[in-house]
């Protein structure tokens, strides 16, 4: 049964209630539309816009496998802070430094790292509390010789206005007073040139565009290295500017609050160890590459390597190998350990893969040595080939020496730039596999049931001694926070100059290894 009203009073009712329907529509809708605006600010609140652009090792595109990901020092930092420790989603897009600095003055990107404080950006952004520091080295050519003298600080601020010298520079990069002063005098505007990318710059140096380049000393270190600059380039040992590097927060879009949270969740990183563990595995590969792409240790591996492969020669001359033999008698202990290595770490692309030069070296040595063995030898020898077949085991074994103290320091490089866990167990392992590892495969490649690498001397257990040093300085100098590459550099030396002399040692005073003895038996006579 249905109830009809008709009449004034059923129109009136019907008129009400449509109102009311209407009224009940609008504040629902009002509720809808309040409730939605919540949640898409509490989604956008969640989000925090920052920015990338090519700055190795800080900032830059890693492939891999197939794969790409942006990755770097700031950038696993920032992650492990907004994502790990405060819950944000951190956006990542590629942008060139100088529009990052205006959109984080107009509130389009909400934070930048990896930036010194100035005046100036203190009017539109908040930093946070340093989490490094960053040296700006100078670059020129090697054959400017005045150009080259301005790599030292002091010579370039007082002689550097008064030349007439050309300085490349990053666009919106701050340098620090002496060239941002020399940048911003219009009087010197046609003798500097502001490019995207230190790689362009770099590139400008080499083709004669400018005379010098000022740059982050480990992203200068690491361009120079992997692009093979080296030798066309020099880099300044000395910092033209030294400065604290912060993050840098938009006062358009965030707040003081979000950087205090911002500084307590890295005050938390450093306590649980995790700042150290990404600071070694992201600054220290670059500063250990650059130490071993000094003209030094090149020379010291490159003599090393010759040394590691004409033992093999001599084995393959007394034991009666063919050529080929005599090639991979040579070969297993100058390029086997490390190929061993690699293939145990699982690099993408093996070392011997890298570069030909230590094959060229084993391909060369075998070779001359087959001539020069193969050559008829005249009646009588001159006096100087009695000393050398004296002394020339001796000579081979010091030789051999210095490429076990190159190639121990080679191990525990390759354990930092694989980011092996803990470094003070692998650097060590790797140590004694580059240097011992292709000793080993080649005494089983001849059946040398003896094994006098495992069995007679104490060789990898020297590799093994100064990779556990080495290391362990590498592991506490991360707690430092500091990247002068100078500690570092002198460590290198010290462990390479303590494997050789430890080595040395052994040999002359005969000192044998420890060895298990066979177990008594019991009773009996």
């Amino acid at each position: 049964m249905a109830l009809v009203v008709n009449g004034p009073a059923g129109d009136h009712w019907r008129a009400n209630g449509r109102l009311m329907a209407v009224a009940w529509g609008i504040c629902l809708a009002l509720l809808l539309a309040l409730g939605g605006g919540s949640s898409a600010n509490a989604m956008q609140d969640q989000v925090i816009r920052g920015g990338w652009y090519p700055w190795k090792p800080y900032q830059y595109l890693e492939k891999s496998d197939n794969m790409r990901r942006i990755t770097g020092l700031d950038v696993q930092l920032l992650r492990a802070v907004f994502e790990d420790k405060l819950g944000r989603t951190l956006e990542l897009p590629q942008v060139g430094w100088d529009r990052h600095q205006k959109q984080i003055r107009s509130g389009d990107r909400d934070v930048a790292g990896g930036a010194f404080m100035t005046e100036e950006r203190s009017q539109y952004a908040y930093f946070s509390e340093p989490y490094r520091t960053e040296d700006i080295i100078l670059v020129s050519r090697w054959d400017q010789p005045t150009a080259r003298a301005m790599l030292q600080p002091s010579v370039f601020s007082q002689s550097f206005p008064k030349s007439q010298l050309r300085l490349g520079v990053v666009s919106g990069y701050v340098y620090g007073d002496a060239i941002d002063q020399f940048l911003r005098a219009p009087s010197n505007r046609g003798r500097w040139l502001s490019t995207s990318t230190d790689l362009n710059n770099l590139q400008n140096l080499i083709d004669g565009k400018v005379d010098l380049v000022a740059i982050d000393r480990l992203v200068g270190g690491t361009l120079l290295w992997e692009q093979g600059f080296t030798s066309q380039l020099v880099a300044g040992n000395q910092p033209i500017f030294s400065g604290p590097i912060v993050v840098l927060f938009s006062r358009r879009t965030t707040s003081p609050a979000l950087v205090n949270a911002f500084n307590h969740a890295m005050e938390t990183l450093r306590q649980e160890g995790r700042y150290n563990q990404i600071v070694r595995d992201y600054l220290f590969p670059t500063l250990l590459g650059m130490t071993a792409g000094q003209p030094w240790f090149f020379a010291l591996e490159t003599i090393g390597t010759a040394a590691f492969a004409f033992s093999g020669v001599l084995l393959a001359q007394q034991e009666r190998f063919s050529l080929f033999g005599a090639f991979v008698l040579a070969s297993l202990p100058a390029v086997g350990g490390g190929i061993l290595r690699d293939l145990i770490v699982n690099r993408d692309r093996p070392a011997v893969l890298q570069s030909v030069h230590n094959l060229t070296i084993v391909i060369v040595l075998v070779l001359f040595s087959y001539i020069v063995m193969r050559a008829p030898l005249p009646r009588r020898l001159p006096r100087w080939t009695h000393h050398l077949r004296l002394n020339g085991a001796w000579m081979i074994q010091v030789l051999d020496a210095l490429g076990l103290a190159a190639f121990t320091v080679v191990g525990v490089i390759v354990a930092v730039e694989e980011q092996c866990d803990p470094l003070l167990i692998w650097g060590p392992v790797f140590s004694a596999m580059t240097g011992a590892g292709g000793a080993i495969l080649r005494d089983v490649i001849r059946a040398d049931a003896s094994h006098p690498t495992l069995r007679h001397e104490i060789y990898a257990e020297i590799s093994l001694f100064w990779g556990f040093v080495l290391s362990l300085f590498i592991s506490f100098y991360a707690d430092s926070n500091s990247v002068n590459p100078i500690p570092l550099n002198t460590a290198v030396i010290l462990t390479a100059m303590g494997c050789l002399i430890t080595r040395l040692l052994v040999m002359q005073l005969k000192i044998k290894p420890p060895a298990f003895s066979r177990i008594r038996q019991l009773g009996g006579r």
